[in-house]
């Protein structure tokens, strides 16, 4: 009997362990496979020290952050929302406190942000693997209880 638990038990305790912390380093990080792309967008989020500003482009968000003293650009590539490919590039020291830093803990628990949503206004809903959705309206985020007010503002404009 205790054999065949010790193997399921070994292989519940590597699933249980965190994941190691995202090494960014100075050389652009590049990430071509969509669904790594989304899983590496919500650690990179989720792990930020500051989240700055949210800006949609042709095919491309583009997100400001710190993380570690200094601060980064992440940009992810989209096709019809779906998030298909990462860069995050580190450019310079950090800026300190930022307005959409409320997105860090509320992605601290999602596997991956699979979707990046700009309507025509600017604003950009975020979408997780497990369904929650965020929209960041560029010029706010701070005071009262954005993350709240962001699920609804999403749920809103479907």
């Amino acid at each position: 009997m205790l054999h065949t638990l010790l193997p399921l038990v070994s292989v519940a305790l590597g699933l249980a362990a965190p994941a190691p912390a995202l090494d960014l380093g100075e050389e652009p990080v590049v990430v071509s496979a969509p669904r790594t792309a989304q899983v590496r967008l919500a650690v990179v989020l989720a792990e930020a020290d500051a989240i700055h500003t949210i800006a949609a482009k042709r095919g491309q968000v583009v997100f400001a952050i710190d993380r570690g003293g200094e601060a980064f650009e992440v940009i992810a590539k989209t096709k019809r929302g779906e998030v298909i490919a990462l860069t995050i590039t580190d450019v310079g020291s950090a800026f300190g406190e930022g307005g959409l830093s409320w997105l860090s803990p509320e992605l601290a628990e999602a596997t991956a942000v699979t979707h990046l949503t700009a309507d025509e206004d600017g604003a950009v809903t975020i979408t997780t693997s497990d369904g929650r959705a965020y929209m960041a309206i560029p010029g706010r985020g701070s005071g009262g209880n954005a993350a709240v007010e962001s699920q609804w503002a999403a749920a809103w404009n479907n």
